[in-house]
């Protein structure tokens, strides 16, 4: 679902710039990109803690986060790339999926956790989120250069095909995590068990 829209929005977002040459409408199609991305991963995430008030506090925070992003987008003069929501989405959900492994490493694992696509996952959006967010913070008021600017692209790209080579490698993985309501049962009525007295 993420994939599906994230490339819908990519799509109809460079669309509006480069082919209709509307760079106001490719603002407004990024913020909206902010607050899916957001609570798509934020929602994922929920799925993964196992704390019930840290999960919570992670659902709610789609809220508080989606009401930040409106005022952000009133209170800019012109439209222009939502570079502190950004910021502000890549902390937050870093804190969440860094506490989802600090889980992993306090639960007794039966199978390693790089076995399991939800590791991949968190992984690719941990180095999104590290290699990103010092770049959006400068970006404020640094993007008129023309030297950021190319650093600024090299980074991106870089880092944004890590993470999706690594989203890659978890929709190839299997989950093998066992299904407590699937149960086996195949007994074998030939063999003969002599009831044992004990003594």
């Amino acid at each position: 679902m993420y994939t599906i829209i994230i490339a819908i929005l990519i799509v109809v977002g460079f669309s509006s710039l480069y082919i209709f040459g509307n760079k106001e409408q490719y603002y407004f199609i990024v913020r909206i990109y902010n607050i899916l991305e957001y609570s798509i991963i934020a929602y994922f995430f929920s799925l993964q803690i196992k704390n019930k008030y840290v999960r919570n506090i992670l659902s709610i925070s789609i809220i508080p986060f989606f009401a930040f992003c409106v005022y952000d987008f009133l209170s800019v003069a012109k439209p222009e790339m939502p570079y502190v929501p950004l910021a502000i989405e890549y902390v937050i959900l870093l804190a969440f999926i860094i506490y989802f492994f600090f889980e992993v490493l306090q639960a007794t694992a039966i199978e390693p956790i790089y076995q399991k696509p939800v590791f991949w996952i968190s992984v690719a959006f941990i180095l999104n989120y590290s290699g990103n967010f010092f770049l959006f913070l400068y970006s404020k008021n640094s993007y008129n250069d023309d030297l950021f600017k190319h650093n600024y692209t090299i980074i991106y790209s870089t880092v944004t095909i890590i993470k999706n080579v690594l989203l890659c490698i978890s929709i190839l993985i299997k989950d093998n995590t066992p299904n407590p309501t699937k149960t086996t049962f195949s007994p074998d009525f030939d063999l003969f068990h002599p009831i044992v007295k004990q003594t």
